[in-house]
């Protein structure tokens, strides 16, 4: 996720284009302060809705978590896991750490 003050966009607006063509979402600031956010009209946007999509995105950017992302589409933790997984976007939210610490509790649980 890109951010461009106001002032940058006004001395070089093709640097926003790039970034949209990039299908990046911008975040537009103006004094250091977010206003506005920008984002690529593509297929997915037009077909899911913008709302969707830009939970979607800022979920993909780790900018939100899966719960705030279920929160702002007023679904379920499951439904959002479903959603993802149609979409098949990864939704997993361990660390490498994590998963072989639960893996090594499992193998310990089944030798036992």
């Amino acid at each position: 996720m890109q951010t461009m003050a106001i002032r940058d966009l006004k001395n070089n607006p093709s640097d926003l284009t790039k970034y949209l063509e990039n299908d990046e979402l911008v975040f537009v600031t103006k004094h250091g302060k977010p206003i506005g956010i920008t984002m690529p009209l593509n297929e997915n946007t037009l077909s899911i809705g913008i709302k969707k999509a830009v939970a979607l995105e800022l979920y993909k950017s780790g900018a939100i978590s899966m719960g705030k992302m279920a929160e702002i589409l007023q679904i379920s933790k499951s439904e959002a896991m479903k959603l993802l997984n149609d979409l098949k976007i990864d939704w997993i939210e361990y660390t490498q750490k994590e998963l072989d610490d639960e893996a090594k509790i499992v193998e310990k649980w089944l030798n036992n």
